[in-house]
């Protein structure tokens, strides 16, 4: 490959890094259906034309974001949830911290489930998919609580996994609005105490 191709092949990864931050961000804040394609061109300026040489439709941009946010947060987060003490308490406590940091994702991620409740929109199996999976993780930890002798034996963990996911995007809605009032971090902290004795 000669050096002229190289940097072109460069500037193309550039571009495509840059368009994801912008999508992501209108996404976040119009939702899939409030944003076009020009209006995220234009935010880094392109033309559509140009925007799609990069991503095909907007539909895969969509889905290109959702892969982008997974592979800088959840992935990387879902694997700090070990540790030698309460290990799923402990992951998610990292996680709501590194959330509050990241506001405009998290944006992206309300706006897009509460959308894609519809069985129409692109991202419907996508979000019904990764509950599927979330889900599942949370019981792979409970599940090692529960051999340790952690947690009761009549626990419902598969119940007690949904119930987690719930208090989490519901202190995400409560923290969009209320940033200033809700702190995600001392209330999931109140609740894993609430729950933890409950457990045991």
């Amino acid at each position: 490959m000669t050096e002229t191709n190289e940097i072109k092949k460069r500037e193309r990864r550039d571009r495509k890094e840059e368009i994801l931050i912008k999508a992501t961000e209108l996404f976040g804040t119009y939702g899939f259906r409030g944003t076009s394609l020009a209006s995220i061109a234009q935010g880094v300026g392109l033309t559509e034309p140009g925007l799609l040489h990069y991503f095909s439709s907007k539909v895969d941009l969509l889905q290109r974001v959702l892969e982008y946010r997974d592979k800088k947060d959840v992935e990387r987060l879902m694997g700090e949830f070990s540790s030698e003490n309460q290990p799923l308490f402990n992951g998610f406590k990292r996680l709501i911290a590194n959330n509050e940091k990241k506001p405009v994702m998290i944006r992206l991620f309300t706006v897009l489930v509460g959308e894609s409740i519809r069985q129409d929109h692109p991202s419907h199996d996508y979000f019904k998919d990764r509950y599927t999976n979330t889900r599942k993780k949370i019981v792979e930890n409970l599940s090692i609580l529960s051999e340790a002798g952690e947690i009761k034996q009549d626990v419902n963990i598969e119940k007690v996994a949904t119930l987690i996911i719930a208090i989490l995007d519901g202190l995400q809605i409560q923290w969009l609005l209320h940033p200033e009032e809700v702190s995600m971090s001392e209330s999931f902290d109140l609740f894993s105490k609430i729950l933890q004795s409950y457990l045991s």
